[in-house]
């Protein structure tokens, strides 16, 4: 079973809760307990919030599989944000932190988290 949904929002801070929403909806589809749920929000929020100012609109990209979800926050100008000042490396350590890879990319930043056995 793989599955993709796709989200293209306006890149301002109201349409976070929309990202939250449909994040939770999607992590709930492969049965992750509501903890995990939690942190796949928190990071596809931070992952969102992280690169808010640099373009008009935002894809955020979900990819379910039997035992993993992967999530692209996509933007053409992530190459422009440089990773500086105390608020990123917070957000990049809370992305390392709850979910199983995080990589920053050209123009993504690429989120997995498995399912625990």
């Amino acid at each position: 079973m793989n599955r993709t949904y796709k989200l293209i929002v306006d890149n301002i801070s109201e349409n976070i809760s929309l990202v939250r929403l449909n994040t939770s909806f999607i992590a709930s589809r492969l049965d992750f307990n509501i903890e995990e749920i939690e942190d796949i929000k928190v990071s596809v929020s931070e992952a969102v919030n992280y690169q808010l100012n640099i373009s008009e609109k935002t894809e955020i990209e979900f990819l379910i599989t039997n035992n993993e979800i992967q999530i692209d926050v996509i933007n053409e100008n992530l190459h422009k944000k440089e990773m500086n000042g105390t608020s990123d490396k917070f957000a990049k350590m809370i992305l390392e932190t709850l979910m199983d890879k995080v990589v920053f990319g050209e123009k993504k930043i690429h989120l997995s988290k498995k399912l625990k056995d």
